[in-house]
């Protein structure tokens, strides 16, 4: 099944690479010239690669290029490596000796590619909705030596999103005194395509305001890989002052109770995501809701609902009034942590240990080990030398720009482990 594609992935990419390894050793036929050999599981814009580049004269270097052509843009990665006695180039092992990566990476050249600035929206339609086809060029000698195109599939290839509305989550006498409110978007369903054949785990994800973390990016990355999820908007718009809460309990409830009628949504089997600012409204529902929530998946972001930092309001509401939060000027020592405890199945957690937005951030996921207590499925990533941004999808060049070379390839590989414990533990979930 689909939701199967990405825990295999890690495994199949494992016998690529030993493949590769095998093939390559021995230096690639001079007659046949240089060329890129790609090996690709799937074609989906968030899917494994490992790139080579075969046949080159040994000896000085060789520049590789990727560069994508889109509606946002151009956007490009370079690479300077030294080609060794046997003329092949593979990315998994060989270190550059200039690129905005230090190590070796099999796909550093998609994830690294830089572009123009862009909104939110053109962002999303760029790396989460449209295929995109992406040029890998060669230079030796001053002199283009191989090119190649990978086509690569959008979320809107493999996903069907839809809005829901007020109207799809009342009943026919709700309706009638909904008045106004009636066509108000609650949020956004997207399932996989096709139709999954029996009910699967399926994700709330409380969206945040933290880009590649966006909802876009995660539902289009579970849809993809076999799980439904709900978008569910729980951040004000533009102007607004930053982490006000726009969302209220009776909210996520009317669009969970919603999501559990679902033909593709297994009822007793509902996560719930978020990451930065929405990661404790998440994990906040999953700790007060266990008979409705069965597990939850958080990154970068606190572990004790926090006040804003803007008065101290609360960022979550019920019945119209604040629910009760935690001061922010207190020690992480001296905040309650929420009730970890209380949630019924598997907790997935992350953090990057050179977080650049929440410096504490793994203070705060061992303050959530501590309230939760040592759980058969539990996952707790610590992802030594990481940034900020550890939920974007991995390969995806969204986040990454700004920080250094070190910094942006810890990050994106805390996005692959990210990733793949999250996606093997809603496999885990299915019944």
């Amino acid at each position: 099944m689909r939701g199967r594609r990405w825990s295999r992935a890690a495994a199949l990419v494992a016998a690529l690479l030993v493949a590769a390894v095998l093939t390559g050793c021995g230096g690639a036929p001079r007659s046949l010239g240089p060329r890129f050999e790609v090996d690709q599981l799937h074609r989906g814009v968030t899917d494994p690669v490992l790139v080579s580049l075969v046949g080159l004269r040994p000896g000085g270097d060789a520049v590789l290029a990727a560069t994508a052509h889109t509606g946002s843009g151009t956007w490009t990665s370079r690479a300077v490596y030294v080609v060794p006695p046997n003329g092949v180039i593979a990315l998994w092992r060989a270190k550059p000796i200039l690129a905005p990566y230090p190590a070796p990476d099999p796909a550093a050249l998609f994830w690294s590619m830089t572009g123009p600035p862009v909104s939110q929206s053109e962002l999303e339609q760029t790396w989460a909705g449209n295929d995109i086809d992406i040029t890998l060029a060669a230079d030796q000698d001053g002199r283009e030596v191989a090119s190649t195109i990978l086509h690569r599939t959008g979320f809107n290839t493999a996903t069907a999103p839809r809005d829901v509305f007020a109207r799809d989550l009342l009943s026919p006498s709700e309706r009638d005194e909904a008045g106004a409110d009636f066509d108000r978007r609650i949020g956004t369903f997207v399932t996989p395509l096709p139709d999954p054949t029996q009910p699967r785990p399926a994700v709330i994800v409380v969206d945040g305001d933290d880009g590649g973390g966006s909802g876009r990016f995660v539902a289009g990355q579970l849809a993809a890989n076999g799980f439904p999820a709900f978008i569910l908007p729980s951040f004000g718009p533009t102007g607004q002052i930053p982490g006000s809460s726009a969302l209220s309990v009776e909210s996520f409830d009317a669009a969970r109770a919603w999501l559990a009628e679902q033909p593709e949504v297994d009822p007793s089997r509902i996560f719930v995501w978020g990451s930065w600012r929405a990661a404790p409204l998440a994990l906040w529902f999953a700790a007060n809701e266990p008979y409705a929530v069965y597990g939850a998946i958080a990154a970068s972001g606190p572990t004790a609902l926090l006040c804003t930092a803007a008065g101290g309001a609360s960022p979550l509401t019920s019945g119209g009034d604040p629910v009760p939060c935690e001061s922010q000027v207190r020690t992480i020592a001296d905040t309650p942590s929420l009730r970890l405890d209380r949630i019924p199945g598997p907790v997935v957690l992350a953090c990057g240990t050179a977080d650049e937005i929440l410096s504490n951030a793994c203070e705060w996921l061992t303050a959530a080990e501590q309230a939760r207590g040592e759980r058969t499925g539990d996952v707790l990533l610590r992802a030594v030398g990481a940034g900020h941004a550890i939920s974007t999808p991995p390969l995806v060049p969204v986040g990454l720009s700004e920080s250094s070379p070190a910094l942006a390839q810890a990050t994106e590989q805390a996005r692959a482990a990210f990733w793949r414990d999250a996606l093997a533990t809603l496999e885990r979930a299915v019944r």
